[in-house]
Order: C-alpha cells, then sequence, then structure tokens
C-alpha cells in the first residue's frame, strides 16, 4: 500500500502538502499528456480495513458514454422580473412615524408600510379642512337664496351666483382630496400612509423610526421573486447557436451541487458594437427564493436544433451527438481547485486519481481525459476516503 510520503510540514498544514502532493503527480510530461494515452495511476492510495469498509457505505460504478448536446456557457446575475416589484417611497419629504413592516413578511396590494409625518402633509390637510368649511357654507348660502327667490325677496340671478360658489367650492375639496391621496393621506388625519401597489414579499426596508427622509428616497422594496431572470450576454461567434425557448441548466457559487432549469425568454436585436454581443434574457422558476436578486450563476444554453431534429436511435439519443465519457457529480473530488476521482484497485483499496474536468451535463459530468472505460468509480462516498487520506497527512506530520 502506498501512504503519503511524511513531509516536514506544521501540524496546520496537511491540506496545502496534500494538494501539492496530489498537483506533483498529476504533471505529467507533454508526451504522458496526449489524449490518445491511457490515464496513469497516481501514487496515492489510500486502504480501508474491512470493517471500515463497510461502515463507509461506498457507491461504484462505471464511467458511462453520454451523448453531448450542443450548448454555450454564459455567465450573468439574477435580477427581479421588472413588472413584479415595487420600490416604494415618499413624494415629499418628512419624518418617519412608524414602520409597520419587516423584510420577508408576505404583504398584499393597499396594505400600509410605511406612516410619514410631514409638514407638508399638514399643509395640505389644513387646505382640505378650510375647502371643505368652505363648501359648507357655500352651500348653506345656496340654500338661502332659493328660500329667497320662493318668497319673491331674491332675483335668479343671485340663485345662479350661489350655485357658481358652490361649484367652485366643491372643485377645491376635490383638488384638494387629490393632493391627500398623491402624498398617501387618505384623509384629513393621521401621517402619510405608503401602501404596496401590489401582492408580495417585503424584500428590503431602509427606514427607522424619527428618519427623515426625501421624496427621492426609497424606504421599501416589495416584489415577487417567482420567477426571476437571469440577463446573460451571448458573443457574435455563439449567435448562431442561441435561439427563443432554448432549454437551459443554471448553477450557482451559492448551490454548486444544485441545477436550476429555466429557458430563453428574450434575445436582444441590436448587438454592442464595442463588446459584439447581444443581451439575453433567461425566466428561471424560483418557488422556494433560493435564486436572488444581485446572485451570479452560469448557465448553459442547450438545443442546437439540427440536433434537436436529427433522427434517434433505440435509446432516443441523436446519432449527430458527440459521445463524451461522464461520471456522477458526486464522484468528483476538488482538493485545492483540481478535480480528482478515487479508482478501486482492489477490495479495499482505492487510487486517488488527477481527470481532466469537461462540461456539465446536468447531474453528470464529463470527463475529458483521466479515465478508461472499464474502471471502477467510487461514486458516492468519496470526501470518506479523502478524510482517511488527511488523517494519513496527519499522522506523517506528528
Amino acid at each position: 500500500m502506498r501512504f503519503l510520503p511524511a513531509l516536514n510540514l506544521p501540524r496546520w498544514a496537511p491540506i496545502g502538502a496534500l494538494a501539492a502532493l496530489l498537483i506533483a503527480n498529476a504533471c505529467k510530461t507533454k508526451t504522458e499528456a496526449e489524449p490518445q494515452k491511457p490515464a496513469k495511476e497516481s501514487d496515492v492510495d489510500v486502504q480501508l480495513s474491512d470493517k471500515a469498509l463497510e461502515a463507509a457505505h461506498l457507491v461504484m460504478g462505471k464511467p458511462k458514454m453520454t451523448p453531448r448536446r450542443s450548448s454555450v456557457a454564459v455567465t450573468g446575475a439574477i435580477d427581479f422580473v421588472p413588472s413584479r416589484v415595487a420600490r416604494i417611497g415618499p413624494s415629499i419629504g418628512g419624518r418617519i412615524g412608524a414602520v409597520m413592516v419587516t423584510a420577508g413578511q408576505h404583504v398584499k396590494r393597499g396594505a400600509t408600510l410605511i406612516s410619514l409625518d410631514s409638514v407638508d402633509a399638514g399643509r395640505a390637510r389644513a387646505d382640505f379642512l378650510s375647502a371643505k368649511s368652505r363648501l359648507a357654507q357655500a352651500e348653506v348660502e345656496l340654500e338661502r337664496e332659493k328660500r329667497l327667490m320662493a318668497g319673491g325677496a331674491s332675483s335668479e340671478r343671485a340663485v345662479m351666483q350661489a350655485e357658481t360658489e358652490r361649484n367652485l367650492a366643491q372643485n377645491e375639496v376635490r383638488a384638494s382630496e387629490a393632493r391627500l391621496r398623491t402624498l398617501g393621506t387618505g384623509s384629513a388625519n393621521g401621517g402619510i400612509a405608503l401602501t404596496t401597489p401590489i401582492d408580495g414579499t417585503v424584500l428590503e426596508v431602509k427606514a427607522r423610526l424619527g428618519q427623515p427622509v426625501g421624496a427621492t428616497d426609497t424606504l421599501v422594496v416589495v416584489g415577487e421573486i417567482d420567477p426571476v431572470w437571469l440577463k446573460v450576454d451571448i458573443y457574435e461567434r455563439d449567435f448562431s447557436r442561441v435561439h427563443l425557448g432554448d432549454a437551459v441548466k443554471v448553477t450557482t457559487v451559492a448551490y454548486p451541487d444544485r441545477v436550476f432549469e429555466g429557458k430563453v425568454d428574450l434575445l436582444g436585436t441590436v448587438v454592442d458594437p464595442d463588446r459584439r454581443v447581444v443581451e439575453a434574457r433567461i425566466v428561471l422558476g424560483n418557488t422556494d427564493g433560493a435564486l436572488r436578486p444581485g446572485m451570479t450563476a452560469t448557465a448553459r444554453i442547450l438545443g442546437d436544433p439540427a440536433l434537436a431534429a436529427a433522427p434517434k436511435d433505440d435509446a432516443g439519443n441523436a446519432p449527430m451527438a458527440p459521445m463524451v465519457t461522464t461520471v456522477p457529480r458526486t464522484a468528483l473530488q476538488i482538493i485545492d481547485g483540481q478535480p480528482y476521482l478515487f479508482l478501486e484497485k482492489e477490495k479495499g483499496k482505492f487510487e486517488l486519481r488527477p481527470v481532466e474536468r469537461g462540461s456539465d451535463l446536468d447531474a453528470e459530468v464529463e470527463i475529458a481525459r483521466g479515465l478508461k472505460g472499464d474502471e471502477n468509480v467510487v461514486v458516492d462516498g468519496g470526501f470518506i476516503l479523502k478524510s482517511e487520506l488527511l488523517k494519513e497527512q496527519m499522522g506523517t506530520n506528528d
């Protein structure tokens, strides 16, 4: 059994030492690195006793040949669907009197989010009260003139004048009511109520009790986060390979082992003259809210029409699609940024093999170099073997 050689390193260095050793083993001469050459065995093995092997519950599997569809890899940022997000703030300056919501809270259209105290709102309420008072006085005056005219003590002209004054007062009341509604106050009492125009989740609250605010401030963001958009740039060389409706597989740094599915919803019609790209928009379902605006995401746009329209074989694969060697993504072990696989050499004995990673194909990953077709690969539980290697390395440094 070949164990890791003893390295004169401090106890805190086993991971770096292991990575350095593995990378050194992975470095071959140019002749050895030719694609047609068989994979070389590494000098790093780990062996488990029968008892440890039984407890590890390792799952073994063989590499398989998988059709690789033509795809375009791009990166972009997750964003809201603009029609499903509202940024809410006051139309005038004031001071926050109350905050009624918190981030994450679901709200219905029309719900009050913030109450705002404002000098301008006070003036608007005073104007409203004055207009109502003038309207009441004008209505009383109109009724008096009508009674006088009925008794012969007033003229029709005086009644018409009173009606005109009443109508003017009504218009003033309507105008002052509209002003209050614009400010967010539906009545002459209370502060300005900032309400949400849509149903959704409170995504952000930037308001504190007593905080002075201006007419350009955004205090609350409310939105629906299902679905979301991923905006990406398509380079000129890839224009012919991307089409409306193409299926898309998306991964993120936050969830590297999770694949989100979507489709191309929009392709730009204008090419950026400097960067030679057009913008594409991908729609993604987000029922659990895992995708958040601002996240960086990597997308693989699938769907070459030539491949999709080609005659299928008995397995449903297009003969035109190139076949590549793949293993489950769970089999891949990343050490210091480099990809490795554990291969079973004999019962309880495993080799750590450096490989060259190709394209991600949903739950599978392409292995461009480093594998033979008939080798046994640890497809689940490889992290246990990696832990054993690290423990052996720690032992050599004691």
